[in-house]
């Protein structure tokens, strides 16, 4: 759950824990800026990688890897 902050409140909130959890924060009353742990991005990017992946290969779009890998040997 996210929550609404301002800069001020940003600062004392990260200063004050180890672990954040998704912040938006406010400068002059509009949103500006979403806040998430490294980790929560990582896993974010991960899933996001992984959706991309599925499509792909749901539309036909994927190699065999010894195709792959004798197009790397053929062209050193």
């Amino acid at each position: 759950m996210q929550r609404e902050i301002t800069v001020r409140e940003f600062e004392n909130a990260v200063n004050a824990v180890d672990d954040i959890e998704p912040m938006i924060v406010k400068r002059e009353n509009k949103k500006d800026l979403l806040v998430i742990s490294l980790e929560q991005y990582q896993k974010e990017m991960f899933l996001s990688k992984l959706e991309k992946s599925k499509e792909e290969y749901e539309k036909g779009k994927v190699h065999n890897a010894r195709t792959v890998f004798k197009g790397l040997r053929e062209g050193i």
